[in-house]
């Protein structure tokens, strides 16, 4: 179900250039686009968690996959960018219950240490989608038109439904009749952000997936635009950046188990720092080439496949009793980070890779401060 997430993310970014001359509209505003599904992904993290500790698991995620399904195929339908602006919140807010309800399936189930295992191994499984989606999207744009991308999305949803409908179970032992209640709601997401562990994790991730989405909302302009490369090209290009990221999702397991979770955010961390700082200075001294976007990128995106698994497991490793709603809080922090980022480069594109850089190397190095500052005065329970 996790496929969905990616598929919405790296499988349109071939097409933005033709949706937006498809649309009479400039790249920009079809970032800003962009922007909403994050925003639209932000506040439906922060719904589903609750909403899953009260009614289980598996209802939940059956609901956002046909919300899902829906909002794809409308979108595929829209005559201009402002009605795909609100078709894609509303797949946002869909495409949010899968994370939400992977992140809490995987507490209810696991301790912290085989928690960040099977996230490791479910990520890297998921880095799969970047490989490919991105090739496929443009392949189906210069075929079909960047409408056909969408429709893809709704048929790939629709077999997630049905694989879900056959064999995921309910994993949520005791369900929280209080969990929506708002008082409850309170306490609840004020004990999760008073928690140093919590905030350590958090502060790493949003950095993390700020710049995630610096390169989400900034590379498809840059490559179609500024470079000229055609969508189909374009979608190999990052498939090949991707391929690092692939591998060190497939290592991140390994690793966990190996160097413990606070030594592999270090390396992690100081990975994604060098490419943000690579793309950054490469940018400033005038070199603008394939080379000098697409290396430093797959640097970066090498640290942040490492970075997620163990930073969620240790974000959520103190709320076994509430997994729903710190998955939510978490998702939520997260995606508001990415989606301001997004937002900002589609009103900022000037064409050329500045915006980006800026954004990545800036992003980089908040996430390599938030560990280097807050980590040495965490302790992480095995449980």
């Amino acid at each position: 179900m996790a496929v969905l997430s990616p598929l919405s993310m790296d499988g349109f970014l071939p097409a933005v250039d033709s949706a937006a001359k498809g649309l009479n509209t400039d790249v920009g505003q079809i970032m800003v686009a962009f922007g909403m599904l994050t925003i639209g992904n932000g506040i439906g993290q922060i719904i589903y968690g609750p909403l899953s500790d009260r009614f289980g698991r598996r209802p939940i995620i059956i609901a956002g996959l046909l919300i899902y399904i829906l909002s794809s195929g409308l979108s595929a339908l829209a005559n201009d960018v402002e009605m795909l602006f609100l078709f894609r919140f509303i797949q946002g807010l869909a495409v949010a219950s899968t994370m939400i309800i992977l992140r809490a399936v995987v507490r209810d189930l696991f301790g912290v240490t085989e928690g960040a295992k099977l996230f490791a191994n479910l990520f890297m499984v998921l880095a799969l989608i970047p490989l490919i989606a991105p090739i496929l999207a443009g392949h189906l744009t210069v075929w079909f038109g960047w409408r056909a991308v969408f429709v893809m999305m709704a048929v790939v949803s629709l077999i997630v439904l049905a694989i879900i409908l056959y064999f995921l179970e309910e994993s949520l032992q005791e369900k929280d009749v209080r969990a929506m209640t708002p008082k409850v709601l309170a306490v609840s997401f004020a004990e999760i952000i008073t928690d140093r562990c919590f905030v350590t994790f958090l502060l790493i991730g949003t950095g993390a997936y700020a710049g995630l989405f610096a390169v989400l909302g900034g590379i498809a302009p840059v490559m179609t635009g500024t470079l000229g490369q055609t969508s189909d090209v374009f979608g190999y290009q990052f498939s090949a950046v991707m391929i690092g990221h692939f591998v060190a999702a497939a290592l991140a397991g390994k690793l966990v188990g190996m160097l413990g979770i606070k030594k592999i955010l270090f390396i992690a961390t100081s990975i994604s720092l060098t490419g943000g700082l690579l793309i950054y200075f490469l940018a400033w001294a005038g070199i603008t080439t394939i080379y000098a976007i697409l290396i430093p990128v797959a640097l970066h995106l090498v640290g942040f496949a490492m970075t997620i698994p163990a930073m969620t497991a240790g974000a959520l490793s103190n709320f076994h009793h509430m997994a729903g709603r710190a998955s939510s809080l978490l998702g939520f922090l997260q995606q508001s980070a990415g989606a301001a980022v997004a937002i900002t480069l589609g009103l900022t594109a000037d064409g050329t890779q500045f915006p980006m850089v800026t954004a990545l190397a800036a992003s980089s190095l908040f996430a390599f401060l938030a560990f280097a500052f807050m980590i040495p005065r965490v302790t992480l329970k095995a449980h």
